[in-house]
């Protein structure tokens, strides 16, 4: 059987632990993240699903995401539902090294290291203007 389109993404198959400077924006505060990030093949390796399970704080976050190829947009995305009933769709892509993820107020950009077991990079988050602000400066380190 051939390479599924997702192949490229291999590097993220495992579980990941996630640590994160999240800052102030408008009139919430700073704080920290810690997440663990599951990442698992679906049956085919044409999908790949995501569990996350973070805090913000003392605040607890759960999140589920599939990410696949859409062939009708001919673009790579990820769906993402979380705890809070908050649904979205995001780009994604994975150029070498280099990790994007765009979606309408929200995106992320990362490196992998040179051994692939650890990703960082920032969250920015459009802000009341519509301008890109730092949200999270994250490091996601193979468990």
């Amino acid at each position: 059987m051939p390479a599924s389109r997702m192949s490229k993404f291999e590097i993220f198959i495992g579980t990941w632990n996630t640590a994160g400077k999240v800052h102030a924006l408008d009139k919430t505060p700073a704080t920290t993240l810690t997440a663990t990030d599951t990442y698992l093949w679906l049956p085919g390796k044409h999908f790949i699903q995501h569990l996350v399970d973070a805090r913000f704080g003392a605040a607890a976050s759960r999140s589920m995401e599939v990410m696949g190829y859409d062939r009708a947009r001919s673009k790579y995305v990820a769906r993402s539902f979380d705890d809070q009933g908050v649904f979205d769709v995001f780009d994604i892509d994975l150029n070498r090294k280099t990790f994007t993820i765009v979606g309408s107020s929200v995106r992320f950009r990362g490196k992998f290291d040179a051994g692939g077991n650890q990703l960082a990079g920032i969250w920015e988050m459009k802000n009341r203007k519509s301008a890109w602000q730092p949200w999270i400066d994250l490091v996601l380190t193979r468990s």
